[in-house]
């Protein structure tokens, strides 16, 4: 080796360091860039998924108001279908009760605008 180089051997072993360094550091950037490409990406679908769920969520609301107003229809029914029931059991126990004359008058109270077949 000639004087120079033994002289700046050491000088290009730190340049040479240097270049092969920064080449490294140089592509590693390339992969946080695509890193941060598919960050931003699952980001976006992120908030669209939020965007969703969102709109998801105000119609679950919709439908369970819904639901509750049908829930009350139903209440007032099963009311109504119970005091129906009520009558109708009060009716027939009064008639339950008669003996033979009274159900015979009852009988031709009620339906005496109806011709008899037998006339």
């Amino acid at each position: 080796m000639s004087k120079w180089l033994k002289k700046n051997y050491p000088v290009l072993v730190i340049v040479g360091a240097c270049i092969l360094v920064y080449h490294f550091l140089n592509d590693k950037e390339e992969y946080v860039n695509e890193y941060n490409a598919k960050i931003e990406a699952l980001e976006k679908k992120v908030d669209s998924l939020h965007s969703e769920n969102d709109e998801l969520t105000f119609k679950i609301d919709t439908l369970n108001g819904q639901i509750t107003k049908l829930d009350k229809q139903i209440d007032l029914k099963d009311s109504r279908i119970n005091n129906l029931k009520y009558e109708i059991n009060t009716k027939v126990d009064a008639v339950d009760s008669f003996n033979d004359n009274e159900l015979e008058k009852f009988f031709t109270e009620r339906y005496r605008q109806y011709k008899d077949s037998i006339n």
